[in-house]
């Protein structure tokens, strides 16, 4: 079976961001609750697990869009960096600054720097790190792209065997040296394999990838999806209780049963492509927003919890859908609106 080289617009992609847009959102608004484990019942403490376990696909779907949408193309370094820099960079360093200010303002409640070299080293360090803790993805996903011209001349030139021998060993890390499994803990580094590398290499392959027999890859879709999903809710559910405390490590994007959910995830979409005519304008305006959402929608969390939209709004099986939808709603807001001002769609995301 050879690999499709097939471009063009494809709804299942465009469904895919908009689904894992949603899924980061959801993944926050439950994460309060999901911390409270043992000191909420456990009958409460499992609608948090159930809207954030099943959405751990998040940023690995992502990453495996990039791959699926960036990887292979024949583009001038120069360019291609240039390009990159203006889509995730720019916007980054924009709203950042509104962070920073939030940290000062809320976090340190106005703190008075004594002097302006203190002041400057405090923004800096907000700049190097972050100012809020979801930005690390911003950082992981600048470094994947100072990789993808290289990558990208790689599998344009790399026969669908070395993908796949690529992409096996790249598993074979994700158990390897696993806390879950201990007793195949390996005396061999594989650093190279390992990483966000391989779901970069896993979209490509799996956009580009045509299977026969449709049923049985359906078939498979589906069930690494609901194996992957369940094997993160049960899992974590269990080995809270071993701990006495929340145990996340099943929520990791590294974790066999992410891997196994996300794959899953990819394939159904592609293999039950889907429309719902009267949502298309708001899929499409959620996916041409998504990343300026994904920027924003941290502090929108924060201040409608301050109006009393949280889990707690009612019942957390409805409150915390309810809170997700509100911020994401309100977060496309601001990042439509900015995009009306003269120069704002530069920074907007």
């Amino acid at each position: 079976m050879q690999i499709s080289k097939a471009n063009g617009p494809i709804i299942w992609l465009t469904n895919l961001r908009v689904i894992a847009t949603l899924a980061v959102i959801l993944i926050h608004s439950a994460a309060n609750l999901l911390l409270s484990f043992h000191r909420v019942p456990d009958a409460l403490w499992w609608n948090a697990n159930v809207y954030n376990g099943c959405m751990r696909f998040a940023v690995p779907i992502f990453v495996m869009l990039t791959g699926a949408l960036v990887v292979g193309k024949e583009e001038p370094y120069g360019a291609f960096v240039s390009k990159s820099f203006q889509r995730i960079v720019v916007p980054f360093l924009f709203w950042n600054i509104f962070f920073v200010y939030f940290n000062w303002a809320v976090r340190l409640r106005g703190k008075s720097f004594h002097s302006l070299e203190e002041l400057i080293r405090w923004i800096g360090q907000q700049y190097f790190t972050g100012g809020s803790y979801h930005f690390w993805y911003v950082y992981m996903v600048i470094g994947l792209y100072l990789f993808i011209p290289i990558i990208s001349t790689w599998v344009r030139q790399a026969s669908e065997k070395q993908i796949q021998y690529f992409l096996g060993i790249w598993l074979l890390t994700i158990i390897f040296n696993n806390p879950h499994f201990p007793v195949l803990d390996s005396p061999v580094p594989l650093p190279y394999f390992t990483g966000y590398l391989g779901y970069l290499v896993l979209g490509y392959y799996l956009r580009h990838k045509d299977f026969n027999h449709l049923g049985q890859i359906r078939f498979w879709a589906i069930a690494l999806f609901l194996i992957g999903t369940a094997w993160t809710l049960i899992g974590t559910y269990q080995l809270s209780i071993r701990d006495a405390k929340f145990y996340g490590l099943l929520y990791a994007n590294f974790s066999p049963s992410v891997v196994l959910s996300t794959a899953g995830l990819f394939l159904l979409c592609k293999y039950f492509p889907f429309e719902i005519r009267v949502l298309i304008p708001l899929r499409e305006w959620i996916s041409s927003h998504s990343y300026g959402i994904y920027l924003v929608h941290i502090l929108v969390l924060f201040y409608i919890a301050k109006i009393g939209i949280h889990f707690k709004l009612v019942h957390p099986s409805l409150g915390i859908p309810v809170t997700a939808f509100s911020c994401l709603l309100i977060s496309g807001a601001i990042v439509w609106l900015l995009r009306k001002i003269p120069g704002g769609s530069k920074v907007s995301g």
